[in-house]
């Protein structure tokens, strides 16, 4: 069966796969496409038939695995010279050529178009074959066996393995089409979007002279042009120099040297690059998504000779503030910079997110419903809108140095990106006022703070019996709470006090920050260095994260000792969870099992110390505590011969505000967390409901719903829990998130500043000292397993990442800083570290040896793993 491009039927995917069906649908829309038909996959699937090779496909495919390129070659090889050797029916060749007289034309393209690809969520790009200038009945003939041969390279047989798309004869086929080679004096690739920034606002085209192969198979640097959607007006250009085209002679295609007269002439003029952009319109306003295309400029018109989906770009955020109507605003990534958490939230784990920031807003005064507008999410990671925070530069200038204290190349994008921006950025005044409420808040806290200072030994006490009164409390309307709506309430109450409780006890932290921060200072200045300090930071008393650590090893070494094997039933196991058992390893997810609930972890921990030497570890620990103690002896008499006694005596008064408070700083989010524990147990039991009315299958799909859903009336949501668990598993497979995001779909990752050195790694330095070992990357702690003294490479740490610092000896990140969790731990466990290197995980693999320089951030490669 042939289908012409100009037919009035209706043309689906199964029958003219996914190049055919764009090309059917651009030419019924209007759009400039050479002539052509699409041999449909009812002749493919007739030649498999009538050949009888369905069953030796099968076979031949049966038990491949995906990275075996050998078995892949082998069966490719066999499938495709069974299809080579085989006839074609005369009732099939006979259409074909009967449609390609049709045309009227001598030289066709002949494009593989299989159904399983241009597909929005795949990219099959160049995975089948495409032959041009194809010339007479005999070529085309067996282009188009070749075209149905190519489905069964090894390449593409490994992608679809790789991404369980069925190879089931006729499950999966392949169209042909044949199409009138326009003439093409200038041809190349057009995107509806900035492929390169992720923009939506942009046009990016690809052009050079001749034949579009030559873009496409990258044998020439193109012009590249960048053109602004709205008006059509150049953003950028870069005009290459142009060595070499494709063009079409009697002999077929051929590359020759560009003239040197045009080799660095631009090659589209002004109004070629109009022509594209009113193509480029009218594919937008018909596809309503990102495309791909490619095209060819000839006899004065610009033809579009293919069309997909553009793949890989990152979601847009889901609810966006168009530019239209809001102007430029600037997302931040929260669970990326400010949290150091990579992968996806669970719907109802953002849901409880979005209530964290409206309990925050409302202890500060400032009203907003409990869906706040500046509350922004693209693939399940969660931003803030703080667009109105970057009218003033003065103000950037101070959050880029508050970001950069947990990751400092957020502090850098955002100054990069408000230097670009600056003029729209401040041409609008902010709209944000300061609410009464805050200036009264500022003094109850600034009496913790004085209070602190005053008896800075009362400061964990008042702190955690703050968090413990209103647990207490909200324990309380928990167990009140008896239908699905009182539960759901007292969820929110529960969001709403613990943010306010929060703040209150961050109060008590912020004498021993302000006495590092004027230690540092005072040895600088009089010591000229303040390495001095960085003993005095390790095994921080009052810090829950570093006791974690310790009793873990502590449990350990008595395991050891008695010979016996770790139980999770053991009333050692289950003292520790009742103190820490309400952390995960995604603590800020509800939807994720705590380890209460899950304890793997924990047992997988304890396995992994007792395959080391567990006393080794314990004296470790207690050998940070005494040199932290010598650390501060030392200080103070350096300072007093360099100084004198009085500046001796203010040293050493920080030094013990330091040791008294600053482990302080992990307490309010370990309380916090304890609440979150409170609000996962409330939703199960509304989860519990739901399975009792039949709505959901399980407890835990529960956090697969959004909260309004769990309150509406609706009958069955299964449908709509299995939809988001698919979607949340392809939300985990984006590993590397924006740290910014734009409402025009921009995506900030890195500086422009950011250097890699040919035998190493260049990053930002976030713990000192030097350290060359083995790497071991790592995605999730959770099963994971470190040897001693292996270096952690990955791409973010929280808490529960905290009993691995017990044997690393060194860690490397993609993301972090100074102050967040993976700099901090790793100078109290006093190991170096460097984070901001992108993509990190990818580019070290583990066994391979490096040396982490942590006074550099720089990463020397010694040595790579061969793993295969």
């Amino acid at each position: 069966m042939i289908i012409n491009f100009n037919t009035d039927q209706s043309v689906n995917l199964q029958i003219a796969g996914g190049k055919g069906l764009n090309l059917v649908q651009m030419t019924q829309a209007g759009l400039t496409v050479p002539d052509g038909y699409i041999v449909t996959t009812e002749l493919y699937d007739t030649f498999i038939d009538e050949n009888q090779l369905a069953e030796h496909i099968s076979s031949q495919l049966d038990g491949l695995s995906a990275s075996d390129m050998t078995a892949l070659g082998h069966a490719s090889r066999s499938i495709q010279q069974r299809i080579q050797n085989a006839s074609l029916p005369e009732a099939i060749s006979s259409q074909i050529v009967k449609a390609y007289k049709q045309l009227n034309t001598l030289y066709v393209a002949v494009r593989s178009s299989a159904t399983a690809e241009d597909l929005p969520d795949m990219s099959f790009a160049g995975q089948h074959d495409s032959y041009l200038n194809v010339k007479g009945e005999t070529e085309l003939i067996q282009a188009v066996k070749d075209c149905w041969a190519s489905l069964w390279n090894a390449r593409a047989i490994s992608y679809r393995l790789r991404h369980h798309i069925p190879q089931d004869f006729k499950t999966l086929s392949l169209a042909v089409v044949v199409q009138t080679m326009a003439e093409s004096d200038t041809s190349g690739v057009m995107f509806t979007v900035n492929p390169l920034n992720n923009r939506r606002d942009e046009i990016f085209i690809n052009a050079s002279w001749g034949m579009g192969e030559a873009v496409v198979s990258g044998i020439v640097s193109p012009d590249q042009f960048i053109l602004n959607k709205e008006t059509g007006k150049t953003v950028s250009s870069t005009i290459a120099t142009k060595d070499v085209q494709i063009i079409r002679t009697e002999e077929g295609n051929q590359q020759t040297a560009v003239p040197d007269h045009i080799k660095t002439k631009p090659s589209l003029s002004p109004d070629q690059l109009k022509q594209l952009y009113n193509l480029a319109l009218a594919v937008d306003r018909y596809y309503n998504q990102p495309m791909d295309t490619e095209w060819v400029l000839g006899d004065g018109m610009v033809y579009i000779v293919q069309a997909r989906p553009v793949t890989g770009l990152h979601p847009m955020p889901e609810v966006n503030d168009p530019p239209q109507e809001h102007g430029l605003r600037l997302y931040l990534s929260f669970t990326r910079v400010s949290q150091g958490i990579s992968v996806p939230f669970t719907p109802l784990g953002i849901d409880v997110q979005r209530l964290e920031m409206w309990g925050a807003l409302k202890a500060l005064g400032i009203q907003s419903d409990k869906s706040p507008k500046w509350f922004k999410t693209a693939a399940g990671r969660i931003y803030w809108d703080f667009t109105e925070l970057m009218r003033n530069p003065k103000r950037v200038k101070k959050m880029a140095d508050s970001f950069a204290l947990k990751d400092p190349v957020a502090g850098k994008v955002l100054m990069e990106f408000m230097e670009r921006n600056k003029e729209e950025l401040t041409s609008k005044k902010s709209k944000l006022k300061y609410p009464p409420k805050l200036f009264a808040l500022g003094g109850r806290i600034g009496m913790r703070v004085i209070g602190a200072i005053a008896n800075p030994g009362k400061a964990e006490t008042r702190s955690k019996a703050i968090a413990q009164k209103n647990l207490n409390h909200m324990k309380r309307k928990a167990r009140k709470a008896g239908t699905i709506e009182e539960k759901i309430d007292a969820v929110d109450t529960i969001m709403e006090n613990g943010m306010r409780v929060i703040l209150h006890q961050c109060a008590y932290m912020v004498p021993g920050l302000m006495a590092e921060n004027r230690a540092r200072r005072r040895l600088t200045k009089w010591l000229g260095d303040d390495s001095l300090l960085n003993p005095v930071i390790h095994a921080l008393p009052n810090s829950p994260t570093t006791r974690m650590g310790h009793e873990l090893v502590q449990i350990t070494c008595n395991y050891k000792k008695t010979g016996k094997q770790p139980g999770s039933q053991d009333p050692e196991i289950q003292t520790f969870l009742k103190t820490f058992g309400h952390r995960s390893n995604v603590e800020l997810d509800v939807g994720i099992p705590n380890w209460q609930e899950k304890p793997d972890y924990i047992m997988n921990l304890i396995s992994s110390y007792m395959e080391q030497d567990t006393e080794r570890l314990y004296e470790k620990l207690k050998k940070q505590e005494n040199e932290a103690e010598k650390a501060v002896r030392l200080i103070r008499s350096k300072v007093d011969d360099v100084k004198g006694k009085r500046s001796g005596r203010k040293i050493e008064k920080d030094c013990r505000y330091i040791r008294s408070l600053l482990g302080l700083r992990e307490l309010p989010k370990f309380d916090l967390i304890r609440s979150f524990a409170l609000v996962r147990e409330l939703l199960q039991k509304a989860g519990d409901e739901l399975v009792s009315q039949g709505r959901i299958k399980t407890k835990n799909d529960v956090f697969f719903l959004q909260r309004s859903e769990i309150l509406s009336p609706a009958d069955s949501l299964m449908e709509t829990v299995e939809a988001r668990k698919k979607t949340y598993a392809e939300q985990k497979e984006i590993k590397t998130v924006p740290r910014f995001i734009t409402n025009t779909g921009e995506c900030l990752y890195g500086s422009t500043e950011s250097t890699s050195s040919d035998n190493g790694l260049n990053g930002v330095p976030i713990a000192s000292g030097e350290f060359t070992g083995i790497v071991r990357v790592i995605h999730d702690p959770a099963g994971a397993k470190l040897k001693d003294g292996e270096i952690l490479v990955t791409h973010s740490t929280d808490p529960s990442w905290t009993p691995l610092f017990l044997s690393a000896g060194g860690l490397i990140m993609e993301t972090g800083g100074t102050g967040s969790h993976g700099g901090i731990v790793a100078r109290e466990y006093g190991i170096p570290a460097v984070a901001g290197i992108e993509r990190v995980s990818e580019k070290l693999k583990t066994g391979d040896k490096v040396t982490v320089n942590g006074h550099s951030g720089d990463v020397i490669i010694l040595d790579q793993a061969h793993n295969g």
